[in-house]
């Protein structure tokens, strides 16, 4: 049996219309004709809700919407994104990364490694589900997306910056999990985490440095499970 939070069980009693996408109110208004009228900043609370109602699905399509007003989305609402896509249908999710917010991210480097790297999670969390002969082409996609996002992240960002070092982190995590790769873990991890190290006091915003700081962490800690190797408890994003 599963409890909700207080919180959670006044966000199902007080607003669950606020999150339906196809209803009508008395006047025979669709929702759909409501929709222009709302902001960037209606979505995100509707996301938000969605989130204490655990109506994942909902989450989502509130930050479908928010795509559609803001191409370039900010730290935290590709957290908010995160979120959504982690609790969705697998293959749903995989699909929207690819069709939606890649293309979606054009030019921008940060978003696009962003994006590749929330592709490879998605992918490898499809393979501990998938059947034995799916599992091969799996990996090799998920471990594309991740050398994509790594390639991307070395040429446009600093070692320190959050996203690059997320990238690292869940790489690693990934090769790690891979029979074939596991041996490159480590070096990808202990790389990681001295390059970041090495620039750290070249960041200068806090709420960068606060997340770069908690993502170094995870990295060093995941060095002493890959050294004690398959089995350990690894971190990630």
């Amino acid at each position: 049996m599963s409890y909700q939070t207080d919180d959670q069980q006044h966000a199902l009693r007080t607003q669950p219309q606020l999150l339906m996408t196809n209803q009508t109110d008395e006047n025979g208004l669709g929702m759909h004709a409501k929709m222009a009228a709302l902001t960037a900043e209606d979505f995100i609370y509707r996301a938000r809700l969605a989130e204490k109602a655990l109506r994942y699905e909902d989450m989502l399509i509130q930050m479908r919407h928010l795509l559609d007003l803001k191409k370039k989305l900010s730290a935290d609402e590709r957290n908010l994104l995160v979120v959504a896509y982690k609790n969705t249908v697998t293959t749903r999710r995989t699909a929207i990364v690819k069709d939606v917010l890649t293309p979606n991210a054009r030019n921008d480097a940060e978003q696009i490694a962003f994006y590749e790297r929330m592709k490879g999670d998605f992918i490898r969390y499809e393979i501990e589900i998938a059947s034995a002969n799916l599992r091969e082409s799996l990996q090799n996609e998920a471990n594309r997306c991740y050398l994509n996002a790594k390639e991307l992240a070395e040429n446009h960002l600093p070692a320190y910056h959050p996203v690059r070092v997320g990238i690292m982190l869940n790489y690693s995590v990934f090769c790690f999990n891979s029979k074939s790769k596991a041996d490159n873990a480590l070096k990808i991890a202990k790389q990681a985490y001295e390059e970041a190290l090495a620039d750290y006091d070249q960041l200068h915003n806090e709420e960068m440095r606060r997340d770069a700081h908690a993502l170094m962490k995870s990295l060093q800690n995941n060095m002493k499970h890959f050294a004690k190797g398959p089995g350990s408890d690894v971190e990630e994003i």
